[in-house]
């Protein structure tokens, strides 16, 4: 009995509570919600395409003539000085995109699609997270009960093994039927080290997930069955709207390249300031003054770029139509999986029902045996192997039970997720 797992109620948890605290502290989920901030900010970045920019600059310069000649000419893009002079300059200038022929607003919708493409990505990764926790837990669950269990089973055969001894002493068995009950409790000693082992390892991979930390007295508490009418229509799952929203997406970067054969309308000012002295660098700063004032439209077309626009116009295209089989793929594997569950539940249930026929059948045994005893027609071993069969089958319904509560928490998972909302 020592080495059996005791539970403690005092630590007690529950698979949603677990769930919760997965969401809070979770750092695949925390790398997610990065994702969708860093998309608000591409957001930001598109939008800032509608301001001008304005930039101002300050040159110092020293010049040295090393010919008599006192003009200045220029060959390319490259103005050959003739003076020699200390010379300052700043300038102010303002750029605008006066008309992007609907670019801007497209972008703009490109990045709102994958805003929510990123917001439907996190809740996935929380349903994938959530079931992989849901398997944990459900598995913990199956851990707890074998260990109840087969503390009680490990007392009956301790029981068995001490009453045979008696049966040797007085020379009604033989040693070899003692040593058979031995062997029979050393195994179930070892059932439950393993069983041990299995928690601490489960509890660990429960930790992982949800970042939250546990204890080795902790009780799972079992999962629960609602009356809640789950809808298995795929179109509202969280699946089918991270694929719509990339879809969205793609088909709205199709125009993007679309729209590079479109024109664009810049207006452009600049303000000079100028001042010179042949000997002072403070001097050509103190008589800088306005020298010159500019301003224009320009008006820019892009006409050919070596395929570059139509290779990644059709490369988005290409992109499109595998997320659209992706979506039809999704779709299939979706409706089978609930479609396996939904069989899964109602075979569980139906054995669930057979194993309670059973159970009930091992209770009436049990009682019968009882009074049997009373009368002496069976034996003390007999009777404890008895309530050792009916342990067993006990074992049996409660984990036909659990995996009952399973199949449906996971169908609600599957189902559900499209109400998930980021924090």
């Amino acid at each position: 009995m020592s080495n059996c797992i005791k539970y403690n109620l005092l630590y007690s948890i529950d698979f949603e509570e677990l769930k919760n605290h997965m969401q809070k502290n979770s750092k695949q989920l925390e790398i997610k919600k990065y994702d969708v901030d860093i998309s608000n900010e591409d957001l930001n970045i598109v939008n800032s395409d509608a301001y001008p920019s304005i930039s101002i600059g300050y040159n110092i310069e020293n010049s040295e003539s090393l010919t008599n000649n006192t003009n200045s000419t220029s060959v390319g893009d490259n103005n050959l000085s003739n003076d020699t002079l200390k010379k300052s300059y700043s300038y102010l200038s303002l750029n605008y995109n006066l008309y992007s022929f609907g670019r801007l607003e497209d972008k703009r919708q490109n990045q709102k699609h994958l805003i929510t493409a990123s917001k439907f990505e996190y809740c996935l990764e929380f349903k994938n997270l959530s079931l992989k926790l849901l398997e944990h837990y459900n598995n913990i669950l199956n851990n707890q009960t074998k260990a109840a269990y087969l503390s009680k089973i490990i007392e009956e055969k301790n029981k068995i093994y001490k009453y045979k001894e008696k049966l040797f002493d007085s020379g009604n068995i033989t040693r070899l039927d003692v040593t058979k009950s031995a062997i029979e409790v050393a195994d179930l000693y070892s059932q439950i080290s393993d069983n041990q082992k299995e928690f601490k390892n489960l509890l660990n991979q429960i930790v992982l997930i949800t970042n939250h930390p546990l204890v080795d007295k902790e009780y799972f508490n079992p999962l629960t069955i609602s009356n809640i009418n789950l809808q298995n229509e795929f179109e509202n799952s969280v699946n089918a709207k991270t694929l719509e929203s990339q879809i969205k997406a793609k088909i709205s970067e199709v125009s993007l390249y679309e729209d590079d054969y479109l024109p664009n309308l810049n207006f452009y000012s600049k303000y000079d300031f100028y001042g010179y002295d042949k000997d002072s660098y403070q001097q050509s700063f103190d008589q800088m003054r306005e020298n010159s004032y500019k301003f224009g439209l320009s008006l820019s077309l892009n006409i050919f770029n070596g395929f570059k626009t139509s290779s990644q116009k059709e490369k988005a295209l290409l992109q499109l139509k595998q997320l659209q089989t992706k979506y039809d793929l999704e779709k299939d594997n979706f409706e089978n999986q609930i479609l396996t569950i939904n069989e899964n539940y109602k075979l569980d249930k139906l054995n669930l029902e057979n194993k309670s026929k059973t159970l009930s059948l091992v209770f009436l045994s049990e009682t019968n045996s009882s009074k049997l005893k009373e009368i002496g027609e069976l034996g003390q071993i007999e009777m404890m192997n008895s309530n050792i069969e009916k342990l067993y089958k006990e074992i049996d319904y409660k984990l036909s039970e659990g995996k009952l509560a399973y199949e449906y928490t996971k169908k609600s998972i599957l189902l559900e997720d499209a109400q998930c909302i980021v924090p």
